[in-house]
Order: C-alpha cells, then sequence, then structure tokens
C-alpha cells in the first residue's frame, strides 16, 4: 500500500509535465521537435560556475511542525552536456512528535552536490550525494546519503525561426535518495524537483519546487538489542517533505 502511494504520488506530478509535452507534440510533431531542440542548444548559459541563493518555505513532515522557513545557496554549471551542482541549506524546522518532548527548539543544516549527463534529446541522469544534520534542545543525528536520478528540460517556442524565443519552459528531475549511513531510521525515497524556468535557459530568477516521499522505521533505540531492533525496523511509515521557494542565479 505505501509503495502504491509513492507511485500515485509521482504519476500525479510528472503527469502534468508529460501531458503538456503530448498536447503540442500532436499539434506539430516537427516543428515542435525543431524548435525544441534549437531552444536547448542556444539558450545555455555561460560554462563557468555561476552562484545562486534561494529561500521560502518547507512543508514538513516526518514529526516536525508544519512549517519552516528555509534558505540556502551554492554554484551551479550548466552546459550542453554537462550539469552539476553544490549547495548549502538551513532550516528552523523542530520536532513536535518525536517521542522526547517537550524539543522545543530544532534546525536542519544540509550538503548537496550532483552530476549529470544530458543527452542532446534533453534528457539527463547522473549521481549525487547528500549530508544532513537535524540539531535539537535533546539532541542531534546526521547521515551522508548517495543519489541517483534523472529529468528532462522541456522548452516551448511559437514558431521554429532561427531567432524565436522560447515563450516557456521548465525542468523535471527526480532522485532516488539512498539511506546512507542513516542507521537509526533507514529514510529513503524519490526526490522530485521543478524549476520554472528552466536552469538550462538564461536568465536570474526561477521558481523552485521540491517533493520528497519518503519510508522510514522507527528510530533504532539499541542496537544491541537485537529483537527490539527487528521489532523497531519493522514498523514502517511513510512521510513527505516539500519545499517552495524562489531562487536568484547570479
Amino acid at each position: 500500500m505505501k509503495h502504491c502511494v509513492v507511485a500515485l504520488a509521482l504519476v500525479a506530478l510528472l503527469g502534468g509535465p508529460a501531458l503538456f509535452a503530448q498536447e503540442y507534440l500532436a499539434h506539430d510533431t516537427v516543428v515542435h521537435n525543431t524548435a525544441a531542440q534549437e531552444a536547448i542548444a542556444d539558450s545555455f548559459p555561460s560554462p563557468w560556475p555561476h552562484p545562486f541563493a534561494y529561500a521560502g518555505a518547507g512543508l514538513m513532515g516526518g514529526g516536525y511542525a508544519p512549517l519552516a522557513w528555509d534558505g540556502g545557496g551554492g554554484l551551479m554549471i550548466d552546459t550542453r552536456h554537462f550539469l552539476a551542482s553544490a549547495e548549502g541549506s538551513y532550516d528552523n524546522g523542530h520536532k513536535i512528535d518525536d517521542n522526547d518532548q517537550p524539543n522545543p527548539k530544532g534546525h536542519d543544516r544540509g550538503l548537496a552536490a550532483s552530476a549529470y549527463y544530458r543527452l542532446s534529446s534533453g534528457w539527463f541522469g547522473g549521481v549525487g550525494v547528500r549530508w544532513s544534520q537535524l540539531s535539537t534542545t535533546n539532541y542531534s543525528k546526521s547521515q551522508w546519503r548517495p543519489t541517483f536520478g534523472g529529468g528532462k528540460d522541456y522548452f516551448h517556442k511559437k514558431c521554429a525561426a532561427e531567432n524565436c524565443v522560447s515563450d516557456f519552459s521548465m525542468r523535471v528531475k527526480v532522485d532516488y535518495v539512498l539511506p546512507g549511513t542513516d542507521h537509526f531510521n533507514g529514510v529513503q525515497g524519490p526526490l522530485l524537483s521543478i524549476y520554472m524556468p528552466s536552469p538550462a535557459a538564461k536568465g536570474h530568477l526561477f521558481f523552485r519546487e521540491t517533493l520528497g516521499i519518503y519510508e522510514f522505521h522507527e528510530t533504532v533505540t539499541a542496537p544491541s538489542n537485537l529483537i527490539l531492533t527487528r521489532q523497531q525496523m519493522g514498523d514502517r511509515s511513510v512521510t513527505s517533505f516539500g519545499e517552495l521557494t524562489v531562487m536568484y542565479r547570479f
């Protein structure tokens, strides 16, 4: 049942861009294909790393208070065949349901880096790594997690002329976050990221949305107690985390 929830959520979120693309392909397949390839080839920022910063709201699950403020920044590279980014993040999320109350204060810090290879069709795939640390009044814990995934840049423009400007673009990306060193909860699952317009386009201001749907088990409290640990690892749940932020690329 839990896997069905994850699958249905991803289908619903990814179905919009897919239906959008199918509508224009059905309208004029040849013209759209030519226009999309030209838009991708001509729209990249310079090949040098660009600093960026973002801020917005975090929608929290997993025993957190439901709303947090988050922000971050880093460096981004976006060329014809290579994408890479490295960033740091911070939010003021705190736990309100973690079996260790009262626990009034908390925050999360994170680091993430990823690199992808992009095909001429616009599809890309690659790997990455993430580090996160939760600090609360009563305790702190941190983990390293490898990731893998891919996505696609979508471009549309109304004509196939050489100088025709794209009137809409977006990037859809899905990475699977592995448990890594998280021996306490074994958190893992897909992380969806949507950018509008696509970072492959020249520009400074972007809307950035993320949604992670994660499976985890009850916190392991006594690893040496094999019977208790087996029971805790067998008690599994699903939660989600989202971010709605505005990003500025310098």
